[in-house]
């Protein structure tokens, strides 16, 4: 079926319509892949993020707000999948350019390890500082990297009170993490 309506045809593609999803992918398939190639300069990288991106559209199409621009949905799952490779290959580069990092993490004499352990106590210890059950969530979300609603279907609430939990605790963590350190922050959120 072929829809005319923008409003029917995302209605249509959130109750799981393939000819629907494929009418969206048609119409914003090459802007999205004009748009990423200008920011990657690679034909591969900008094609594999495009079918990274409608394959999360898919997933995530059940959470689509209606009257929400479709646009801003597309481009913004694009954006985030674009941060993503931009920070493997700066990871990558590091560790190719820097072989001497891995020798460097050795538990036994390095004073980085140290840090990296005194790190990871403090951010344990913000997380226990959680309610539990929003606890639970943050680390369903974080740590075990579970969709909101898989986490949602485990727990058996709502996916609103998944992302209500998740607010609240990233409130919380980030009033705590200012005490110890803004590069603390960062690292651990971003």
């Amino acid at each position: 079926m072929k829809y005319t309506d923008d409003i029917l045809l995302i209605q249509a593609f959130k109750k799981g319509d393939t000819k629907a999803f494929e009418q969206l992918f048609n119409k914003y398939h090459k802007k999205l892949y004009a748009y990423l190639f200008r920011l990657l300069k690679s034909k591969e990288d900008a094609e594999e993020i495009v079918q990274e991106t409608f394959i999360k559209i898919w997933e995530k199409r059940e959470e689509f707000i209606e009257g929400y621009s479709f646009d801003a949905f597309l481009f913004k799952i694009a954006k985030n999948s674009f941060i993503s490779l931009t920070r493997k290959k700066v990871n990558q580069k590091v560790f190719e350019n820097h072989p001497e990092i891995y020798t460097e993490i050795d538990s036994s004499t390095s004073e980085n390890y140290i840090i990296f352990k005194e790190t990871r106590d403090i951010i344990n210890s913000i997380i226990e500082g959680l309610p539990p059950k929003r606890r639970e969530i943050f680390r369903l979300r974080r740590i075990d990297n579970l969709s909101r609603k898989e986490i949602a279907e485990k727990l058996e609430i709502s996916i609103p009170t998944v992302d209500n939990q998740l607010m609240k605790a990233n409130s919380y963590l980030k009033e705590e993490f200012k005490k110890y350190s803004l590069l603390l922050l960062i690292l651990f959120l971003g």
